[in-house]
């Protein structure tokens, strides 16, 4: 059975290896790359999670398949802004198709409208469709806009949002 929970200040381990996994699985899904994490100090890794695990301002989600971390997302205000992004989504390969991936935004969402988000927004990257279609989906409609996922790599995307309230 999929769960998902927030992630607590304990999860520094967990959190640095379910990144490194979605890293190295998905090179082209994120700006990050496996290589600048790699590179990364324990502090930084202690001080990402941590500023995540409580308040109102950004939120860390880790699905599980029991004791086994198969996923991840996270939600970030913006700045003195009632809109957020999602970040950071991943789910292992073997538990794509599963609803390991609704349970994560589901729950995103649900802190979000909590917290007195208007909308929350994305990036994908345009050639996954896969994703793309996940996203419309759960009730992301594209905005029309390209966004630069990572210029020196190629990547390109596509801006999606929903309205929450």
């Amino acid at each position: 059975m999929i769960t998902c929970r927030r992630a607590e200040t304990n999860d520094v381990d967990l959190f640095k290896k379910i990144r490194m996994r979605a890293l190295r699985d998905s090179p082209d899904a994120f700006c990050a790359t496996y290589e600048a994490a790699l590179k990364r100090t324990e502090d930084s890794w202690r001080e990402q999670l941590h500023s995540t695990v409580s308040g109102c301002d950004r939120n860390t989600q880790l699905a599980f398949d029991g004791d086994s971390c198969v996923g991840i997302a996270a939600l970030f205000r913006e700045p003195k802004s009632p809109t957020g992004d999602i970040i950071m989504m991943w789910i292992d390969p073997i538990h794509r198709g599963s609803v390991a991936a609704t349970l994560l935004v589901a729950k995103l969402i649900k802190w979000a409208r909590e917290f007195g988000f208007e909308s929350v927004a994305l990036n994908v990257t345009d050639t996954n469709t896969r994703a793309i279609k996940f996203y419309q989906n759960q009730g992301f409609i594209p905005t029309g806009n390209a966004v630069d996922i990572d210029s020196e790599r190629g990547l390109r995307g596509i801006r999606m949002a929903m309205q929450l309230n």
